[in-house]
């Protein structure tokens, strides 16, 4: 469950066209590696007066300025390519597949999978063999059939399928009332002690200790900014689904082309990332076992937004168990707070949400949040009803207010020790 912020690109920028370059087979980067094609950093000079040292004028400061993946073509290459290049027999390639494109060499640019040059080596595409690394000339000559299987490929390298194969009360959970400062699993409905540390969270005098496998409710952040009332209706009108479903949205909020390529196609398995210890976290949806843990998203960094967070009855329904992959790695690297993944929520199974406030994150790691001091849940649907005394309804309602109550008020900075172990 992480946000994607693309580094620099790594090594120097590809050699441009040279003079002398042979008109029949075009430009001479038409035979560089398909990934050159990829540039997710540009230079912007600094708004303001230049300086003046000594009577000289320094040049105005520049500062680099990451782009999101559908902006990060590079612009004379896409632009040539858009055109199509008639001595090179090449006919234009659309904008909609530089994009794709784009938005695959990002995730591998980031660190999520397969290196940028291994991304697109020794492919079959349409019964031909393409040995080494793919070049631009080879993916503009394609169809754009044969243009999408490149992008599918390069997707099946960076991400793979698992499957939703576990009820909510067959998933793991931590049954103990120990809260360590080491890597071990936080139990479920942790409250925080003071100091920035936290302890196990009671009913009165009653320890939920199976609040997640038993009681069934998980918590999830979904909807922030200046469209958070967009998104509930959305979520109480239709339920949640996987993100990468709604074309639109990744495009505008990730900047990522994926409509019509296999994981927008396929969504019926969550994705884990080839060489992190995480969830795709847009192939699903996730939830956390405890509340605070929900509150890391939508970003870390987010500083400043309204943001929605909601409890949600997860018990009967089959997911996939984020956190018992997670210890099956050899690195070993979980996350604290606990993450299952389901393909959809139904909107009979949100219970309630409430607004908070996203605090940011320290350099060191972690997340800041606030709940408002008074601020109360809003239960929808059957949930809005009072429940009969006794009943799991009337212990799931208690055990959500009770988590309110415990966190609303002051600012939490949560430590990087409750992030991932």
């Amino acid at each position: 469950m992480s946000g994607f912020v693309p580094p620099p690109f790594p090594g120097p920028p590809p050699p441009g066209p040279g003079p002398g370059a042979p008109a029949a087979t075009g430009p001479r980067w038409l035979g560089d590696d398909l990934i050159s094609l990829y540039r997710n950093v540009e230079r912007v000079a600094v708004e303001g007066p230049a300086n003046f040292v000594m009577g000289r004028e320094e040049a105005r400061p520049t500062v680099e300025n990451f782009l999101k993946p559908v902006a990060s073509i590079d612009p004379a290459r896409g632009l040539a390519l858009r055109n199509g290049i008639p001595l090179a027999n090449i006919p234009p390639v659309s904008q909609k597949r530089l994009e794709a494109l784009a938005t695959i060499i990002a995730q591998a640019a980031a660190g999520n999978g397969s290196t940028t040059r291994a991304l697109f080596s020794d492919l079959t595409i349409g019964g031909r063999n393409y040995p080494g690394v793919m070049t631009i000339r080879d993916f503009a000559r394609m169809t754009s059939q044969q243009q999408l299987a490149v992008i599918d490929a390069g997707w099946e390298r960076v991400c793979f399928k698992k499957a939703y194969n576990k009820l909510t009360r067959e998933m793991f959970e931590p049954i103990t009332t120990v809260v360590s400062a080491t890597k071990d699993p936080v139990p479920s409905g942790v409250v925080p002690a003071g100091g920035g540390t936290m302890r196990a969270g009671y009913i009165g005098e009653s320890r939920l200790p199976d609040a997640f496998c038993d009681l069934g409710v998980g918590f999830r952040v979904d909807g922030s900014g200046a469209n958070h009332a967009n998104s509930i209706l959305r979520v109480t009108t239709g339920g949640m689904t996987t993100q990468l479903k709604n074309g639109p949205l990744m495009r505008t909020v990730k900047g990522w082309e994926v409509e019509g390529t296999v994981v927008d196609r396929d969504t019926n398995a969550p994705r884990v990332w080839a060489t992190k210890c995480d969830l795709f976290n847009e192939s699903a949806v996730c939830v956390a076992r405890n509340l605070y843990g929900a509150t890391a998203f939508p970003t870390r960094e987010m500083d400043g937004e309204v943001a929605v967070l909601w409890a949600l009855d997860v018990r009967g329904l089959r997911g996939f168990d984020t956190e018992t992959y997670q210890k099956t790695l050899p690195a070993n690297k979980q996350w604290r707070p606990g993450e299952k993944a389901y393909k959809t929520v139904p909107k009979a199974n949100v219970i309630a949400h409430v607004l908070f406030n996203k605090r940011g994150a320290a350099a060191e790691g972690g997340w800041r949040f606030q709940i408002p001091i008074g601020a109360t849940w809003t239960f929808h649907g059957d949930w809005a009803r009072a429940p009969s005394a006794g009943s799991r309804e009337d212990k799931v309602r208690k055990y959500v207010v009770a988590q309110l109550e415990a966190w609303r008020g002051p600012q939490h900075d949560i430590d990087g020790a409750y992030d991932f172990a």
